[in-house]
C-alpha cells in the first residue's frame, strides 16, 4: 500500500491529538480519583524548619544623638564667618564674629562709670572721717565743759553750746555714713553694668558649644542679627555622627509590641538593597495625630561608622517583635486554606490546635490538627501536632479544565 507524505503528516497529527488526549485524562484521574473535588489543582509547599520572625514597619527620619542649634544672644552684623557646612569643631571653637564696636563701647561707658562711682564713695568716706575727728573734738569738748561747770569754771551756755553742737555734728555723721553706704550700693550697680556689658562684648564671639559637624549654616556673613524677641539660629552642630538615631513613627495599633532592646532591621533610600541594624532605644509617651491617624515616636539607635548615614534621610524601619530559630513552621497562606465544602473530614482539631490541610502521597486532602507558636510576618511556628518536615502543606487550590468526555 502507498502512503504519500499528506498521509505521514495526518498520521503525526493524530498520534499528537490522542497523547495530548490521555495526558488530560492521566491528570484528571490523578486528582480526581476517589475525590469530591475532582476538578481542582492544589498549589503545595513542603514543610521545613526556618526561622519565624514577627516584625512591625515604620518609617522615620535619621537624626544625630545630639543637634545643638547655635544662635546669637545679642544684636548686629556678622563680621566673620569662621566654619562652613560640614566643618568639624571642636567645644570652644570660634565659629562666627558680630561686630563688636557697639560692644566696646559700651563697656568702657560702664567701666568710666563705675570708676564715678568708686570716687564717689572714696571722697564720702573722707568727708566722715573729717565729720568723726570733729565730733571727737566737739566730745572732749563736752567733757571738759561738764567738769569746769561743776566747780563754776564755765557758764552752763557755754556747756549747752558744746553739747549742741556735738549732737549735730553726731547727726552729720550718721547723714554722711547712710550717703556713704547708697554711693557703696551704686558702685555694686555700676559693676553690674560693667559686667553685662563685657558679657555682651564676649558673646559677639560665637564659639561652637560642643564637638561636632556643621551640618546648617544659615546666615551669611554681612547679614544683621536681631535677638530682640528671640534667638537666631545661625548654625546647626551635629555631635558625633557616628552613631544615630531614628525617630521611626509607629502606628497604635503596632507600638504595644515593641519593647525596649528589640532589633531593628533598616534601609535608606540611597542604599535601597543594603539592610542596616540598631536596636530600640526609647519608646516616648508623647502621640501625634495627623488626620486622626495616631503614632507614637520609637527612637531606634544604630551605628554608623562609616558616616554613610546622613541627617534627614528618610528610613524605613523593620521592629523585630519575636523571632523564633530553627522550628518547624507553615506559611500563613496555608493557615487561611479551606477546601469546598464537598470535602469531608471526620478529624476535627483539639482543644487549642488549628486545623491545616496537607496533600499525602495519595494525592487526597488530609486535614492535620497543629498548635501553633509565634505567628511571623510570613510563616507561622508550628509547637507540635501531626506534621513533620517535608509534608505538603496546601497553599491554595485552581479550578482545573474538565476534560471533555
Amino acid at each position: 500500500m502507498r502512503i504519500d507524505a499528506k498521509g505521514k503528516k495526518i498520521s503525526i497529527v493524530g498520534a499528537l491529538v490522542f497523547s495530548a488526549v490521555v495526558l488530560c485524562l492521566t491528570l484528571w484521574w490523578s486528582f480526581g480519583s476517589g475525590n469530591a473535588d475532582a476538578t481542582r489543582l492544589y498549589q503545595t509547599q513542603l514543610l521545613g524548619r526556618g526561622v519565624v520572625e514577627r516584625s512591625v514597619t515604620a518609617s522615620g527620619a535619621v537624626k544625630a544623638l545630639v543637634t545643638v542649634d547655635v544662635g546669637s544672644q545679642v544684636s548686629g552684623p556678622i563680621t566673620e564667618m569662621k566654619v562652613d557646612f560640614n566643618s568639624k569643631v571642636k567645644q570652644g571653637d570660634l565659629i562666627a564674629v558680630i561686630d563688636r564696636a557697639p560692644f566696646d563701647a559700651k563697656v568702657q561707658a560702664a567701666s568710666a562709670n563705675l570708676a564715678i562711682a568708686r570716687a564717689d564713695v572714696s571722697r564720702r568716706e573722707a568727708a566722715m572721717a573729717k565729720l568723726q575727728k570733729q565730733l571727737g573734738l566737739l566730745d572732749r569738748n563736752v567733757g571738759r565743759y561738764s567738769a569746769l561747770a561743776s566747780a563754776a569754771g564755765v557758764s552752763r551756755q557755754q556747756l549747752d553750746q558744746a553739747q549742741t553742737e556735738s549732737g549735730a555734728t553726731r547727726h552729720e555723721l550718721s547723714a554722711a555714713q547712710a550717703d556713704l553706704e547708697s554711693a557703696k550700693a551704686t558702685v555694686a550697680l555700676r559693676q553690674a553694668e560693667c559686667d553685662q556689658a563685657q558679657i555682651n562684648f564676649d558673646r559677639t564671639l560665637i564659639k561652637s558649644p560642643i564637638n561636632g559637624v556643621v551640618i546648617d549654616r544659615r546666615m551669611q556673613r554681612g547679614q544683621t542679627v536681631t535677638a530682640e524677641y528671640q534667638t537666631p539660629v545661625l548654625f546647626q552642630i551635629a555631635q558625633d555622627l557616628s552613631q544615630i538615631q531614628i525617630l521611626a513613627q509607629v502606628d497604635e495599633a503596632d507600638v504595644g509590641a515593641i519593647r525596649v532592646g528589640d532589633e531593628v532591621k533598616f534601609t535608606v533610600e540611597t542604599f535601597p538593597v543594603e539592610t542596616f541594624y540598631g536596636v530600640v532605644e526609647q519608646i516616648r509617651l508623647a502621640a501625634t495625630k495627623t488626620s486622626g491617624v495616631v503614632t507614637y515616636t520609637v527612637v531606634v539607635r544604630a551605628q554608623n561608622p562609616d558616616m554613610r548615614l546622613f541627617p534627614d534621610m528618610t528610613a524605613t524601619v523593620r521592629i523585630v517583635t519575636a523571632r523564633r530559630e530553627n522550628v518547624l513552621n507553615t506559611p500563613n497562606e496555608a493557615l487561611r486554606f479551606h477546601p469546598s465544602a464537598a470535602v469531608s473530614d471526620d478529624a476535627a482539631p483539639r482543644a487549642g490546635q488549628t486545623r491545616l490541610w496537607v496533600l499525602d502521597a495519595t494525592n487526597s486532602l488530609k486535614s492535620r490538627s497543629v498548635r501553633l507558636g509565634v505567628k511571623g510576618d510570613a510563616a507561622t511556628e508550628i509547637l507540635d501536632g501531626d506534621l513533620k518536615p517535608g509534608d505538603a502543606a496546601i497553599l491554595r487550590a485552581t479550578v482545573a479544565a474538565t476534560p471533555e468526555k
